[in-house]
């Protein structure tokens, strides 16, 4: 009998079974990799959709076709079926076109696209909370506690720079943020601001500084001398460089984190081919768009990097006129609405230093003057791996738990049966995160 697959189990990323996974090839095998993967990618594209269609028109005409077939007219019942079935389909067809003609027109802003059932605030990131710091670059957020006293370790969360953080904070159901605070914990968050023309030229460096900025004045209003630290794909990545620099963390938690491109068979996957500087010219893209990563640009690449996916819910949303199925889907909201412009030279470095160069897994990563050496990490870590991730390949995060200093003991894996996002919005995992958080937070008596 065949074994259940678990949702969620915690692994040892040390044992022959993992450890295989993530044995690092030559910068050859990566490079012919990814340019193999790049030129396929339009042909995947297109063969989805072509598949796709063909599915389509063949359920579309099955009914029609049944007509022509003496046999059917004899039963009333299946001639009324049928005439449904076709009514129904037709019907599909006139909204799926209709929604692909007014989505066009809002592309090209002839009309204004709005969801008709999420609003922030309202039904998706209601978490009460406050702004306690400010920049060009960065708000954070302090959310409100539900008792007198908290957990004596605040709890910093870093998310990443290309969406709106409140994946982390969608419906009541789905809010890791509103766990934690219901927990008993002091929860901070990173909320990235849309760039501006004065912050469309903002650095790695600049990024990393916010986080340095927004750690120190958690440490000034809690008393707290070090925090726990919480990210999120590049979050996660700007935590733990943060963290390698300052040493400022009682633990640190990633959730689908990626340190280096070069791990595993398949490296960084469909991403590493479209973040590789020898196949696709990154610098000539960023010029064309005047000097940002334009945020509608990444939403399409990331529907490109998933072809299969994304020809599935084309014809859903055009052909068979079926936009209820995402319609109350808050993480197709947050996914439609929240992407955001980059500026350019800090992605452009991200790209270069830590997917394309491997630097910083190769301890070659210059910042502030200093050289990041993520060895330096120390402290007890959780590391959050998605075995169908296609944005951070499963190996590729596996792979932190060998790259960084904390010993092997001091170490938690968790191997997630899911992808990039549905697999980290994901209740079931929340209790798992807060066992390990609760070992290093103190006891629950700091009056906030």
């Amino acid at each position: 009998m065949e074994r259940k697959r678990k949702e969620l189990e915690t692994i040892d990323p040390f044992g022959d079974e993992y450890r295989n996974l993530v044995t690092v090839r030559d910068d050859s095998h990566y490079n012919e990799l990814y340019e193999e993967i790049f030129s396929s990618i339009p042909t995947r594209a297109r063969a989805a959709l072509v598949k796709s269609y063909v599915q389509y028109i063949n359920k579309f005409t099955q009914s029609f076709l049944c007509l022509f077939n003496p046999f059917f007219w004899v039963s009333p019942r299946t001639v009324l079926n049928n005439t449904l079935e076709m009514f129904d389909q037709s019907l599909g067809t006139y909204v799926g076109l209709s929604n692909l003609l007014y989505d066009q027109m809002a592309s090209l802003k002839i009309v204004e696209k709005s969801s008709n059932y999420f609003e922030l605030g309202k039904n998706i990131a209601t978490t009460p909370c406050e702004v306690v710091y400010q920049s060009p670059l960065l708000t954070l957020k302090r959310y409100t506690p539900k008792e007198k006293t908290v957990y004596k370790t605040p709890l910093f969360m870093v998310y990443s720079i290309i969406n709106g953080y409140y994946i982390l904070d969608l419906t009541k159901e789905l809010s890791m943020i509103r766990y934690f605070v219901e927990k008993g914990y002091d929860v901070f968050v990173t909320d990235w601001n849309p760039i501006t023309e004065e912050t469309k030229s903002a650095t790695l460096e600049d990024h990393i500084g916010e986080i340095t900025a927004a750690r120190e004045l958690i440490r000034k209003l809690t008393g707290e001398s070090k925090v726990g630290g919480l990210g999120y794909c590049i979050g996660g990545t700007y935590l733990d460089i943060e963290a390698a620099l300052n040493k400022g963390f009682k633990y640190l938690i990633n959730l689908t984190t990626l340190l280096t491109s070069k791990a595993g068979k398949g490296g960084a996957g469909l991403m590493g081919a479209f973040s590789d500087f020898s196949i696709y010219d990154i610098d000539s893209f960023i010029r064309k768009h005047n000097g940002v990563f334009p945020g509608e640009v990444l939403k399409s690449f990331f529907d490109w990097v998933k072809p299969e996916k994304a020809a599935n819910m084309f014809m859903d949303l055009y052909f068979y006129g079926q936009e209820h199925k995402y319609g109350n889907d808050a993480i197709f909201f947050w996914n439609n609405y929240s992407t955001r412009d980059l500026p350019g030279p800090a992605h452009r470095q991200y790209l270069w230093e830590i997917y394309f160069q491997n630097n910083l897994v190769k301890n070659k990563m210059r910042l502030f003057n200093k050289t990041i050496n993520i060895k330096d990490i120390k402290v007890p870590f959780c590391n959050v791996a998605a075995l169908f991730d296609h944005i951070v390949e499963f190996p590729t995060a596996l792979s932190t738990a060998h790259l960084i200093g904390t010993p092997e003991k001091d170490q938690v894996t968790i191997k997630v049966n899911g992808g990039h996002v549905r697999g980290i919005v994901n209740p079931a995992l929340y209790p798992m995160l807060e066992k390990f958080m609760r070992q290093y937070s103190g006891s629950k008596d700091r009056p906030v």
